[in-house]
């Protein structure tokens, strides 16, 4: 069946060309028009990939041919797809990108009118109707008209710097240095630093390299030469953006990798009390701790796409964040935006005038029980990742470690370039959970002994 074929953690994932053809891209954007009616509108944006471009024109026709007018947005963030969803009235919005796990794959990330992803059973429904072949096709004088937003990213900017305190950040003298990944942000990072008044080294700032491919999320060995850059030049911190600037990944200015677990508490604690954060059941212990302190309430969800997002809207939450990368901050919008999240740094380091190090040292301390394996010398630990994640399907894929959910908690897997090895870790350790890590442990050294690749 196509729901099993072309989906992956509750988003539609495949190959370009196999899985994924145009043929298919089209049909799915006719189930979507079906489900929607007809003569309603859908945005749409897409990475600077080839692939993406190719599948969401596809889509768009697809779309027409139920009576769906489309604004097509050509390349674009995803925060800003759904940042235009609520500002064009639209009823859908569909963002196409490079996948996170294979560089030759790609995510349609679907949106309701909210701006909010498609639940898995939301998602399951619109693949029935293409399975069923129970497609609504409209007449010839209805089709729908395809039309380009112009200023969209000037329009994005604006309305980001309005929602910041620009001008607390405009006077503080803070500078940074943004990996943007190959993606589309370039189109909007360059004015959004200006409007702001931040001095900034950009890098990837361009589309990918021909015939090369990457993937959704910046790599470890780049979140380290970022943070290289950010020690070498003095900058305030660093920020590594994901392909479609859905989600964010930090360095201090000492250059430390930043988990997101720790951007998470952060921000929980500059929240008022009583306020709400959401987060996922994998989160880290630490944003508990600090709401504690603060007096703010946790509430935690599965990381199923939407699901952050909706529980956010459903209790009216100050902040929510994932594990995965994501910052959602929902007077802004109810979709996860990693420039917001720059910004939001920007105006707390503005505001109180100390460097991002010393208040992440401030933080509460989680204990944790750390094992290691050594790697063999001729053994990439790129592809042992790789094969971690094909044999275990993981939970969370950051660039700065993977987790995977066991029945003592969620068990954090980081790599070590310096000694060519890569770390088991598990928080709160009694003796039945380093036992547990252990085991654990074992299986993975004998799994990444024999590769997949």
């Amino acid at each position: 069946m196509l729901s099993k074929d072309i989906t992956r953690d509750g988003r539609i994932y495949g190959g370009a060309n196999v899985e994924l053809t145009p043929e298919v891209a089209a049909e799915l954007g006719t189930a979507l028009g079906t489900l929607l009616g007809e003569g309603v509108l859908v945005v749409t944006a897409r990475d600077y990939y080839p692939p993406s471009r190719m599948l969401k024109r596809s889509f768009s026709a697809g779309l027409m041919s139920t009576g769906i007018s489309v604004v097509d947005f050509h390349a674009a963030t995803y925060p800003e797809l759904a940042f235009a969803i609520k500002k064009f009235g639209a009823k859908a919005g569909a963002h196409f990108t490079v996948s996170l796990y294979r560089s030759n794959y790609i995510n349609i990330r679907l949106l309701d009118y909210l701006g909010i992803e498609f639940s898995r059973e939301k998602l399951m429904n619109l693949l029935r109707l293409y399975e069923t072949r129970h497609l609504v096709r409209t007449l010839p004088e209805r089709i729908g008209w395809v039309t380009y937003a112009e200023y969209i990213h000037e329009i994005y900017v604006a309305s980001l710097t309005s929602y910041l305190d620009s001008d607390a950040i405009l006077g503080s003298g803070l500078n940074l240095v943004a990996d943007l990944n190959f993606g589309p942000s370039a189109e909007v990072v360059p004015n959004f630093f200006s409007e702001l008044g931040v001095d900034a080294i950009t890098l990837n700032a361009h589309k990918p390299p021909t015939r090369k491919g990457i993937k959704q999320n910046p790599s470890y060995l780049s979140i380290l030469k970022l943070g290289r850059m950010v020690k070498a030049s003095g900058a305030s911190f660093g920020a590594a953006l994901c392909v479609d600037a859905s989600r964010v990944f930090f360095v201090d200015d000492m250059g430390r990798a930043l988990p997101p677990d720790t951007i998470i508490a952060l921000f929980a604690s500059i929240l008022p009390p009583n306020s709400t954060v959401v987060t996922t059941v994998s989160a880290s212990k630490v944003i508990d701790k600090v709401a504690k302190k603060k007096k703010v309430r946790v509430m935690r969800v599965k990381d199923s796409p939407g699901d952050v997002s909706k529980q956010v809207r459903r209790s009216r939450a100050a902040y929510g964040g994932s594990d995965f990368g994501e910052h959602i901050f929902p007077r802004f919008s109810l979709a996860s935006d990693g420039l917001l999240a720059i910004g939001r740094i920007l105006e707390i380091l503005a505001k109180t005038e100390r460097k991002l190090s010393s208040m992440i040292d401030e933080l509460p301390e989680v204990p944790v029980h750390t094992e290691e394996i050594i790697l063999p010398s001729n053994m990439e630990i790129n592809r042992v990742l790789d094969t971690i994640v094909e044999r275990y399907g993981v939970d969370v894929l950051a660039p700065t470690g993977l987790k995977i959910m066991t029945k003592r908690g969620p068990v954090w897997i980081k790599p070590n370039y310096e000694n060519y090895s890569i770390t088991l870790s598990i928080e709160e350790p009694t003796k039945e959970k380093v036992e547990h890590l252990r085991r654990i442990r074992d299986e993975v050294s004998e799994v990444v002994r024999k590769p997949l690749y």
